[in-house]
């Protein structure tokens, strides 16, 4: 049986999918880009600075939540609904009953946010999917909400309501 989950040169969780876990994590990838077609982007931002198109983004994110779902051996759902109905299910965390997977692009702070505070035993893991396959992902570890909420820096695009946790400030994968 070969190994599923790995240790990179950086010490890095690595976790391979399998050919029926990556088309299932595209096509509910592809289900959330069709269901936001007609939304607007948020005033803060930026397709330019994100470096990828907004398909690839939600493929690459439903992957990364299939891939921590994996390593933690939790449930996923998968979910989709229309962005209209974002509000009335924006509590329910992406993974189990209390995992928020957090994906990076561009930087090497996540995003944590502060209507997540209400959500009890809420566990942020932070990761990003190895192009250009997307086949892979990189587990760069996880925090409590209510410890990154405290430890923080607010971003720098909604200081309010949203603060950077650094890779350098989670809790690394064990095993």
């Amino acid at each position: 049986m070969r190994q599923q989950c790995k240790r990179s040169m950086r010490q890095l969780m690595i976790v391979d999918l399998e050919s029926w876990e990556y088309e299932h994590g595209c096509n509910v990838g592809i289900r959330r880009y069709t269901a936001n077609w007609s939304r607007p982007d948020a005033a803060h931002y930026s397709n330019k600075a994100m470096q990828e198109d907004n398909r690839t983004a939600q493929v690459a994110s439903a992957l990364l939540e299939l891939a921590v779902a994996k390593h933690t051996n939790r449930f996923w759902s998968g979910h989709v609904w229309h962005w209209s109905d974002h509000q009335q299910f924006k509590h329910i965390p992406d993974v189990g009953r209390n995992i928020e997977v957090r994906r990076l692009r561009t930087r090497d702070s996540a995003a944590i946010r502060r209507y997540q505070n209400a959500i009890p035993d809420l566990i942020v893991c932070v990761g990003r999917m190895i192009y250009p396959e997307l086949r892979q992902a990189e587990l760069l570890g996880w925090i409590s909400q209510h410890e990154a909420w405290e430890i923080g820096t607010p971003s720098d695009y909604d200081a309010d309501n949203t603060k950077l946790i650094h890779v350098d400030q989670l809790h690394k994968w064990e095993g």
